[in-house]
């Protein structure tokens, strides 16, 4: 029984044979109760007119807009967007639609896309930073629930859903050790950026707890990208001449794979690698990626479940290495 109109609650309340008041307690369970014989009949009719309530109203109505909003850095990286993916999945479980921006890096645009995601009423936002995270000021302002994934934030006023990035760096790197690597290199991300610097910290206790002098000339810090990577590896490759690397992300990672690749390098013969994410791209590269694999649909799920906490959180879920052929383990899981 469709129309060319869209059908309304009056459509509704006159097949089920009720009152338009009725039919909204029925929609938005509530505020009164409705009999069982008549709410079948209301919920028959919506499903005969296959009828939508208004989503603006209901927002008005209830302050409620079942929309929250997750802001990245850089959506085309691999890592950032099965993080997007991941939030959205839980978001749409817990009926709420996701809205996503990308800051590109650069803090006035993060700042601009804030106070977008304001304008539209957002419920909550998960926040990855470009850099410092200063314009989360905007949200704090506002009263708005943010919680920032992967990043830490020192001082934010936020919950945080992340790893133990040090720890997990000095696992990769002590693994390459006890493959009997000495000249173990870092390419490591921005300097701003905390896990970026907590990974590289990792690495460097790590080689210090085994009795090996970290070595300033092996260490290449450079954007958490592909490109990042390809200038890390004509930087270490051609020169310091490393026997393993330890590479703080997977878009790092395959940079510096290509200019291995042209310089004739073998992996692992020639080179050990050990990345950091666990992208699902790493277990299908040549050879397969041994990574620090982060917990993304935990993270995810954490971080919407955050956005109802009343006091800010600190979590760290447990990371795992995934390891494979390019560390020089025989194990290639990858490919299965």
């Amino acid at each position: 029984m469709r129309t060319g109109k869209p059908p309304t609650r009056a459509d509704v309340a006159r097949l089920a044979g009720t009152s338009t008041a009725v039919v909204s307690y029925v929609v938005n369970d509530g505020p009164r109760p409705v009999a069982a014989a008549t709410r079948e009949r209301v919920v028959a009719a919506i499903e005969e007119l296959d009828y939508r309530p208004n989503a603006v109203a209901r927002a008005l109505r209830t302050q409620e807009t079942q929309t929250v909003a997750m802001l990245v850095p850089d959506i085309s990286n691999p890592f950032f967007a099965e993080f997007a993916q991941a939030v959205q999945d839980s978001a749409f479980e817990q009926g709420k639609v996701l809205l996503i921006g990308d800051s590109g890096g650069d803090d006035e645009r993060e700042t601009a896309y804030l106070r977008r995601f304001l304008d539209q009423q957002v419920e909550g936002i998960v926040f990855i930073g470009a850099r410092r995270g200063s314009s989360l000021r905007t949200v704090t302002d506002a009263g708005v629930p943010a919680v920032v994934l992967d990043r830490p934030l020192d001082g934010s006023g936020h919950s945080f859903v992340g790893i133990d990035n040090a720890a997990a760096a000095g696992a990769a790197t002590r693994h390459l050790i006890e493959h009997g690597h000495r000249r173990i290199a870092c390419v490591a991300g921005p300097g701003d950026q905390r896990n970026a610097a907590d990974r590289l910290a990792g690495w460097r206790t790590a080689l210090e707890e085994s009795g090996i002098a970290p070595d300033p000339a092996l260490v290449h810090v450079d954007d958490f990208s592909v490109e990042g990577g390809v200038r890390a590896g004509r930087a270490l490759l051609t020169t310091a001449a490393p026997d393993a690397v330890f590479v703080s992300s997977d878009s790092q990672t395959e940079g510096l794979l290509a200019v291995a690749h042209r310089l004739g390098l073998t992996v692992p013969g020639d080179l050990a690698v050990f990345g950091f994410d666990g992208t699902r791209r790493s277990a299908y590269s040549d050879p397969a990626m041994s990574v620090v694999e982060q917990p993304v649909k935990a993270a995810a799920q954490r971080a919407l479940d955050l956005l109802a906490s009343a006091a800010p959180e600190h979590v760290l879920l447990d990371f795992t290495l995934a390891v494979r052929r390019s560390c020089g383990c025989a194990a290639d899981p990858g490919l299965r």
